[in-house]
């Protein structure tokens, strides 16, 4: 049934993403997050979904969309920077097989080709917005099903992804931890009540997945993500009220093991999975240290020859004594975007990558101050929803390798969208605006106000 499923889902979509890039869009970055050829059984699981849906959307932008350009930013100059230097750094590679690294590097590059898709196809809120409840639908939806076995489990199913980027638990915890605010968002744009309420439910039930993958990192996001909620709301007392009321009695009623685990982060020294994250990143450190430029290549933590070479010194490297690394124990990923970007392409990648995320952060903080002062709300609401989903991958992401993930890219396709609009934005909001017309350019089209439905005629 599954099967079946799938191929009729594959018709449709390619069928409407030739008339429509944006849902082409939708679409890819849908099969990228949840890897649906994985929850078949049969003959779909030969079926190329992304690929296909790849080219009917490439095909789709060349011959359905008029006016073509292409956003040069600051943004996109240090998305593309830092996908040439990938190329650099699998070139020098410290890796014995050098044909994984290069499969590797050719998966990266799918990824870019969706931050480009996104930044060339997406022109209209109605767009951005197909575009997040796509995410929404991936990400947020099955962690929703997940909240509802956990909670009927009493608290003993434990939450982990199903396939893709994001099988893994803590990789699903920093996904949901950048899909929430997206969430937040379309509570607030949308008009219809009781699909309001539903979000509502399904942000609700996001967040006690969080609590069901037993995720220290992933709770650590989430309680990073709340504070930096609690800074741009406008009830701040209420939400400080409700969480001084509500905190204790959860964390009390909370599963006995989620509680030790969730403890044991202060002693996190003696716990053996922490300190074999220690290893890993004194050697991404390490290997940055000798290769200051190019790094180890991809996955270079993972690679015997590189973590058999520095595990003799990981003792006593660094501020941190660990004990020594086992003879034989099997190579350990970074844990952490950080040191896995330093590790694989050394200092200088690990700079283009931190300009990047500064870069993205500080835009949307721009947008939604501007969105603010031109009273375009929903401009406002989702350069928000970017600023915060960027705060939750910054934090969650120091317990995972997710550096090169899908849903990231896709964000600062956004961001540059949003950096795009701008003109517009400003058009809209002036004085002769005040009929509440659109404002069209030859790309973008903006609305001032709330949410732009009205616009769908446009398209």
């Amino acid at each position: 049934m599954r099967d079946l499923l799938l191929v009729g889902f594959l018709f449709v979509a390619i069928y409407y993403s030739f008339k429509r890039p944006y849902l082409g869009l939708a679409a890819w970055i849908w099969i990228a997050l949840t890897a649906p050829a994985e929850w078949a059984f049969g003959f779909s699981q030969s079926f190329r979904l992304n690929l296909t849906i790849v080219l009917v959307t490439a095909l789709s932008y060349m011959f359905v969309t008029k006016h073509k350009s292409f956003p040069m930013t600051g943004l996109t100059f240090w998305v593309l920077m830092f996908g040439f230097w990938t190329l650099v750094t699998s070139v020098f590679s410290l890796s014995s097989n050098p044909a994984r690294v290069w499969a590797d590097w050719q998966e990266f590059i799918k990824i870019l080709l969706l931050f480009l898709f996104v930044i060339l196809i997406l022109r209209k809120p109605l767009q951005i917005d197909t575009f997040i409840w796509a995410i929404v639908l991936a990400v947020s939806a099955y962690a929703a099903m997940e909240a509802v076995k956990f909670i009927l489990s009493g608290g003993g199913h434990r939450i982990s992804g199903r396939a893709g980027a994001i099988a893994d638990r803590n990789d699903l915890a920093t996904a949901i931890n950048m899909s929430i605010p997206f969430i937040l968002y379309l509570t607030q744009v949308t008009r219809h009540r009781w699909l309001r309420l539903g979000l509502w439910g399904l942000l609700a039930l996001n967040i006690i997945a969080i609590v069901g993958t037993f995720s220290r990192g992933g709770f650590i996001g989430l309680a990073v993500l709340a504070f930096a909620f609690w800074l741009t709301s406008r009830h701040k007392v209420a939400w400080a009220l409700v969480a001084v009321l509500m905190l204790p009695v959860l964390y009390q009623n909370a599963p006995e093991d989620w509680r030790q685990r969730q403890e044991s982060t202060t002693t996190a020294v003696e716990d053996s999975s922490f300190v074999g994250r220690l290893w890993a990143w004194k050697i991404s450190t390490m290997v940055a240290a000798d290769n200051p430029f190019t790094g180890g290549g991809f996955r270079a933590t993972v690679e015997p020859n590189v973590w058999n070479y520095y595990a003799p010194d990981t003792p006593d490297f660094g501020p941190i004594y660990t004990v020594p690394i086992p003879e034989g124990l099997s190579p350990k990923a970074a844990h952490n975007i950080y040191f896995q970007v330093l590790g694989d392409h050394g200092f200088v990648g690990l700079f283009i990558f931190l300009m990047t995320l500064l870069l993205a952060l500080l835009n949307s903080i721009k947008n939604a101050r501007l969105g603010k002062r031109c009273g375009v709300l929903w401009y406002r609401h989702l350069s928000n929803a970017l600023v915060l989903s960027l705060v939750g991958f910054g934090f969650t992401g120091m317990g995972v390798s997710l550096a090169y993930f899908d849903l990231l890219y896709a964000m600062f396709g956004l961001v540059v969208v949003m950096v795009q609009m701008r003109r517009s934005l400003v058009s809209a909001s002036a004085p002769d605006a005040a009929s509440r017309t659109p404002a069209v350019s030859k790309n973008f089209t903006v609305m001032p106000g709330h949410h732009p439905a009205q616009i769908r005629k446009s398209l």
